[in-house]
């Protein structure tokens, strides 16, 4: 009797502390302690010596908010190319989508690539992030991606109706680009750099790193998710949503990422049935191949969008 006692009492206590690191994680999760524009910045001067601002330099740029369907706003900025150098007059453009707990300015070295190969750069802060509204929070991909399907509609408005749009996703942008860009029949390319398979996986993944079990605190911080911030884990699929994906796809990681293990990315690649290329970056870690290999990803990003005809 007293030995069930005991094995009934350390069952508890494992269910109570399982349901406590649940919470904590959901919090992190969907409330995360987010990066400012001029800690972005800092950062990148001291780690790597570009100074992110200084893409801007020279560019038209224009300031904008989105209205999103849901009720708040998202920031962003437009930064226009110099000039219209492709052959066919008809102008390119590429939105960029950010990670989890950052922002538009770090997707500047991506859209420094950009600029320098002609494109017009769009590059906004997701929901709870930069300067958007921070009174809802994140959902890692779930509402990014119908964001961003929204805001596509909007920016385009600013354009040509024959200019050439891509997508180009970082981590958790690049999660929300697969997400959304079976839903934008208008756009010709897309590219994800070290984005989940699904948001299910990539909450195991990060309860590996931390040395907790997957049962029962996966199921307690789904279920947390779901009731408490509307984050569905199960309704954002990367794999599933690149198996209706018909536009020509890049997929790029550093094969020493644990953060988003870089397993990942043979799912979403996989899921893909034609028009694609996959890219690994020996030796980076999470989101860190283009600082580590900055003409090496030019010259696979320029290289794949000349062979799919998207630039001369």
């Amino acid at each position: 009797m007293v030995a069930l006692l005991i094995i009934l009492a350390v069952m508890v206590l494992v269910i109570v502390l399982s349901y406590v690191a649940a919470i904590y994680f959901a919090k992190i999760v969907a409330v995360p302690r987010t990066h400012d524009y001029e800690s972005s910045r800092q950062e990148r001067i001291n780690r790597n010596g570009l100074d992110l601002y200084s893409v801007l330099e020279g560019h038209r740029v224009e300031e904008f908010t989105y209205r999103s369907e849901f009720g708040y706003n998202l920031y962003g900025r437009i930064i226009y190319a110099d000039e219209n150098r492709f052959k066919d007059g008809r102008q390119r453009a590429v939105i960029l989508s950010h990670g989890w707990t950052s922002n538009h300015v770090t997707m500047l070295a991506y859209g420094k690539i950009y600029l320098e190969l002609g494109f017009n750069v769009v590059a906004f802060d997701h929901r709870f992030h930069g300067k958007s509204d921070r009174t809802v929070n994140c959902t890692m991909g779930l509402y990014e991606s119908k964001d961003l399907i929204g805001l596509g509609r909007f920016v385009r408005t600013k354009f040509p109706e024959d200019t050439v749009w891509g997508l180009q996703g970082e981590s958790m942008g690049a999660a929300t680009v697969m997400q959304a860009a079976p839903d934008m029949e208008w756009l010709s390319f897309a590219v994800e750099d070290c984005g989940y398979s699904s948001v299910r996986a990539q909450m195991a993944a990060s309860l590996d790193n931390r040395k907790l079990p997957h049962f029962p605190v996966l199921n307690f911080g789904g279920f947390i998710l779901k009731h408490r911030y509307g984050l569905d884990m199960d309704k954002v699929d990367a794999v599933k949503a690149m198996e209706r994906t018909e536009i020509p796809m890049l997929f790029c990681q550093g094969d020493h990422d644990t953060f988003v293990p870089t397993r990942m990315i043979y799912d979403v690649y996989g899921a893909k049935k034609d028009k694609k290329k996959m890219q690994l970056f020996e030796g980076s870690t999470h989101a860190e191949s283009v600082w580590d290999h900055p003409e090496q990803y030019k010259e696979v990003l320029s290289a794949f969008l000349k062979e799919y005809k998207i630039i001369d």
